[in-house]
């Protein structure tokens, strides 16, 4: 007991939760449906209070030493629940015309937020494996709620794709156990250490990651993002955009700054996969009018930029990353909540729909647009000082990634073009009927809080980025 106190007392009280969810779904009827969302709520909350009591320093191993709690770990389940918090309250409009079934969305939403802190805390392979899966499960049963004929059909193309780079980790994971007769992290590299095999442990490597960049949404695994972003509920595509891009980017820096030692072929093709992402996920992003379209390739860039930086393969580029992370769960949920309310409250689902909006609803449009500036990366939001000092990690690593680099830059440039025909269009001064519904609380105090977050970090950026450095120190 004192074991899951010090080290998986927030996943403990998530899985209570889910379990209460489930009894609910039992013996309750759908005129309490909104017990669901605050029971949720609630646990989502107790889990963030418990990880003051999370064993830190010295870090604490559980479950025979497959996961393990620090310093880094605890940044990342902090991160998850935060953005759960926020998702839940993105998800009060759904929830309402599906009140039958919300038990079980919230019960498919924790488990979610349990499994991703369970793939950032896995020190073993085998465990890393179920626990990625196990994600992928909760979003394949999440998109399934949508009950349109092609939504049905994009989720299930979905689910075929994971199932293939699934079996793409298992190939790269047998070759690791015959190489190395390990899954634990720390012995498979204190193997290689010994023993160095670059060409086999390169690709067994790439074997293994194409799970993680296929849920980031990373060349050449990107082909299923706009459409089922398309297909999927408007919370549930904040969610995928979300969750599994925490999780994703959590276990790819405990891997690759666990690995990359060994092998530097891998770098430069991480580095060669992230600028074939932000370029064509920039070009394909100018050509979108639906939101939910642009917000997927949104996904895709961010997660190139972030994936270049952890190519570098220093504390100081991984302290980037972090920072990148923490801007981007917060400007990206913003963006969420913005288009939501658009949707719910007037239908707003494609740029031609949002000219003129500034005339009818101007404080919404102005927080929209300094969370679009913030993801464009342009002063003075959080963004830009994100993207300062990831390209500066880049820059700093030698000649090696100046190409790279130089490329990101002109790809980054034409991303900012996708996000200012958002501002273009709201900013038109055309005659227009709009009527949008002020009554939707959640989802406009939402955007206020990250808008107002977007530039606020920026303001403290040097202090959250000492702390990632601390965060980045302690891997």
């Amino acid at each position: 007991m004192s074991e899951l106190v010090s080290a998986y007392l927030p996943e403990f009280i998530i899985l209570i939760f889910i379990v209460i969810n489930l009894v609910f779904s039992l013996f309750t009827g759908t005129s309490v449906y909104r017990i669901s969302k605050w029971t949720t709520l609630l646990g989502i909350i107790l889990a963030i209070g418990s990880t003051i009591y999370l064993q830190i320093d010295p870090e604490v191993f559980a479950f025979d030493n497959m996961f393990l709690t620090n310093i880094y770990t605890v940044f990342f389940k902090i991160l998850i629940l935060i953005s759960g918090f926020f998702l839940v309250l993105l998800s009060r409009n759904m929830i309402r015309e599906k009140r039958d079934r919300a038990s079980e969305y919230f019960s498919v939403f924790l488990s979610g937020l349990l499994f991703a802190m369970c793939a950032v805390s896995s020190v073993n392979f085998v465990s890393l494996f179920v626990a990625l899966e196990a994600l992928g499960l909760s979003c394949y049963l999440m998109l399934s709620l949508n009950k349109n004929p092609n939504a049905k059909q994009l989720t299930f193309g979905y689910l075929v794709q994971g199932a293939v780079v699934s079996s793409f980790f298992l190939m790269g994971l047998s070759i690791i156990y015959g190489m190395c007769a390990q899954l634990d992290y720390s012995k498979v590299s204190l193997c290689f250490s010994q023993n160095p095999s670059q060409i086999l442990l390169t690709f067994a490597l790439i074997l293994m990651i194409c799970t993680m960049l296929f849920k980031l949404g990373l060349v050449p695994f990107s082909s299923w993002l706009p459409d089922t972003f398309e297909g999927a509920n408007y919370p549930i595509g904040a969610y995928m955009s979300c969750i599994p891009v925490l999780a994703c980017f959590g276990v790819l820096s405990r891997i690759l700054m666990t690995f990359l030692a060994y092998t530097f072929t891998m770098k430069i093709v991480l580095a060669i996969i992230a600028i074939l992402t932000i370029f064509f996920g920039s070009l394909s992003a100018i050509r979108q009018e639906n939101l939910k379209r642009l917000m997927a390739y949104s996904m895709s860039v961010q997660s190139g930029i972030m994936l270049l930086g952890l190519c570098v393969f220093s504390v100081y580029s991984l302290s980037s990353v972090l920072f990148y992370l923490f801007c981007y769960i917060f400007v990206n949920i913003g963006a969420w909540a913005a288009i939501i309310l658009l949707y719910n409250s007037a239908k707003l689902e494609k740029l031609e729909d949002l000219k003129g909006i500034l005339y009818h609803r101007p404080y919404y449009v102005i927080a929209f647009t300094i969370i679009l500036i913030a993801l464009a990366g342009v002063a003075p939001t959080c963004g830009f000082v994100a993207k300062l000092y990831v390209f500066s990690a880049v820059a700093r690593s030698g000649f090696v990634f100046l190409p790279f680099l130089i490329i990101a830059l002109l790809s980054s440039v034409i991303m900012i073009y996708a996000y200012w025909r958002i501002i273009r269009a709201m900013f038109r001064r055309i005659e227009t009927e709009i009527v949008v519904d002020t009554k939707l609380i959640s989802s406009k105090y939402i955007l206020y809080a990250c808008a107002i977050a977007s530039v606020v970090i920026c303001i403290f950026a040097d202090k959250i980025i000492r702390l990632c450095q601390l965060v980045a120190y302690y891997m």
